[in-house]
């Protein structure tokens, strides 16, 4: 089960209730409570999106207040299937991103770190956001997954940088639905290729990939029996969520999530 929560400056979160309930914090954002304008109104956290650097940075600022957490941990994402581990502070490092968009910031679609209080985040504006947690060992991970990822085997390295798939938790987050999303044949291969629980429908002629589906069907098939997934479609609620399909030039949200210590 998912929880709305309104937090400071109006800045609202999904959050899943069952990694909470195992000392795991994990939050989806949605539009509201930050300062951009325009086709980036209002909680925009991506750099790359074309808003200005500032209220970026004030966004994430915004986000990281509300949710009592630190430096978010950022990489360059890339639509792959590579895996970051994030050290904790004791190892001597900062988060990677935490100072804004650099040419040495690792790239990957997947981090994970076994250190308490150290926030992940991957950004996404249609594409699935996944927090995986494993309550034996307090290992976590965020996981940014688009067609092109999952192509890739993004939930596969995901879920093989734990020890023991079935003692995992799962968070699927809100992403574009199968009834905005229409794809090529080429597009629908290349997630067939990839997973045997791609979800794939023809409509009026048409291919329609549901992505939250394919992700949350795709984990149980790698052994993960504990899954919740938020059913909601970013592009049917403009409100609410940025979206790339329907808009175009439009901001990230984020998944964030942690192990609380």
């Amino acid at each position: 089960m998912f929880e709305r929560r309104v937090l400071g400056e109006d800045l609202a979160v999904l959050v899943p209730l069952s990694l909470e309930a195992e000392g795991f914090g994990a939050a989806f954002t949605e539009r509201t409570g930050g300062v951009s304008d325009g086709p980036f109104r209002s909680l925009n956290l991506g750099f790359a999106s074309g808003d200005e650097r500032d209220r970026v940075l004030e966004n994430r600022r915004r986000l990281q207040a509300a949710l009592g957490v630190g430096a978010l941990a950022l990489v360059r994402q890339v639509h792959g299937a590579g895996v970051v581990r994030v050290p904790g502070p004791s190892e001597g490092a900062g988060p990677p991103g935490a100072d804004g968009p650099s040419p040495l910031r690792p790239t990957g679609d997947v981090l994970t770190t076994l250190a308490a209080n150290v926030p992940l985040s991957v950004l996404v504006a249609d594409c699935v956001p996944v927090a995986l947690a494993d309550p034996a060992t307090g290992q976590v991970a965020a996981v940014h997954a688009g067609w092109r990822g999952i192509a890739a085997g993004v939930l596969e390295a995901a879920v093989a940088a734990f020890p023991r798939p079935r003692s995992l938790l799962a968070a699927v987050g809100p992403a574009v639905g199968p009834d905005h999303y229409e794809v090529g044949p080429e597009v629908a291969a290349a997630v067939r290729r990839a997973t045997s629980q791609a979800v794939v429908v023809r409509t009026g002629g048409a291919l329609r990939l549901d992505l939250g589906a394919t992700v949350e069907r795709t984990l149980r098939d790698l052994g993960v029996a504990r899954i919740e997934r938020a059913e909601l479609c970013t592009a049917c609620l403009p409100e609410r969520f940025f979206s790339y399909r329907r808009d175009r030039r439009t901001g990230r949200q984020a998944l964030v999530a942690w192990r609380v210590g």
